[in-house]
């Protein structure tokens, strides 16, 4: 894996055969960094052929999407709806802190839900993580030491589910949700393993998707100056923002975000993750009045 802007060398056997992971497509099916999605719930509501239209109506080219192998139906008739509308697929797990608890319990949800997707063929394209040691709940009271020993747990979940997707399906993308400030409270010494090329390495993420919100966001100054960290450790990063920071305004921040860090991190930028479909206003309309 490569978290660089290198140019493959398409007359060495090795260098075509390795994965390069990657987010979503461009219209020719082709790898691209212009990724533009977003985390994707409440998929059984309208159903899959709505769900995937609602979301290239938004213009996305990838989701995040909710898995739950209970409900196998509904996700893959999601997964292949996406993917009817060439919208690249990563099923997204561990959506609960009590893994951080019990790391091992990671490798195993993981095996399990690339075992489902072997299993049914699913076109996929990644997995993401959404376990974020932060949410925790001995986190916010907790001593440096404590949060310390959380974060190491959440590192240590990142590798089993790494050694999961290496064992049982290769070549897919693992990404994962993260704060925007793990990699300045590393400098900061109150964090270990924090930095975006702790968290970006062959042996853990291919991606990291900082999340942006929650008062950290509402203009595209301030999430560029959050997104910082990350770029400059050389991360491949995706912007996490919601939907609810901007509304109207969601567009014009958007293209003020892509067109700054495409200028000023071309090599690890590769888009923008929305908080959240279930979020938008038109949420449940008719197709037709979707904006």
């Amino acid at each position: 894996r490569v978290t660089d802007e290198s140019e493959p060398d398409f007359d060495n056997e090795e260098e075509n055969n390795r994965f390069i992971p990657y987010m979503c497509v461009d219209e020719n099916d082709q790898p691209s960094k212009d990724c533009y999605g977003g985390w994707f719930y409440k998929s059984r509501i309208y159903g899959s052929v709505y769900n995937a239209k609602f979301a290239k109506l938004k213009n996305w080219n990838y989701v995040l999407l909710s898995a739950n192998i209970k409900q196998k139906d509904s996700l893959i008739a999601n997964v292949q709806e996406f993917r009817k509308q060439n919208i690249t697929v990563h099923l997204m797990t561990l959506e609960d802190t009590g893994y951080l608890d019990n790391p091992g319990q990671g490798y195993s949800l993981m095996k399990q839900l690339l075992n489902f997707v072997n299993e049914y063929n699913l076109d996929i394209q990644g997995v993401h993580i959404d376990c974020e040691p932060h949410a925790h709940p001995n986190w916010k009271n907790g001593s440096v030491g404590v949060r310390n020993a959380i974060f190491q747990n959440y590192i240590r979940v990142i590798e089993e589910c790494r050694q999961a997707v290496n064992e049982v399906r290769p070549n897919v993308t693992l990404s994962a949700a993260v704060a925007w400030w793990y990699s300045s409270r590393t400098q900061n010494n109150e964090l270990e393993n924090g930095r975006g090329y702790d968290l970006v390495n062959e042996d853990r993420l291919d991606f990291i998707i900082p999340m942006i919100y929650d008062g950290a966001g509402g203009t595209a100054e301030r999430v560029l100056n959050r997104a910082e960290d990350y770029l400059t450790d050389n991360a491949s990063t995706v912007i996490g923002i919601a939907y609810a920071d901007y509304n109207e305004n969601l567009n014009s921040t958007v293209t003020t975000i892509i067109e700054r860090s495409k200028m000023n991190h071309p090599n690890y930028f590769n888009g923008i993750s929305i908080f959240s479909n279930h979020l938008y206003e038109d949420w449940g309309n008719e197709l037709d009045d979707i904006n």
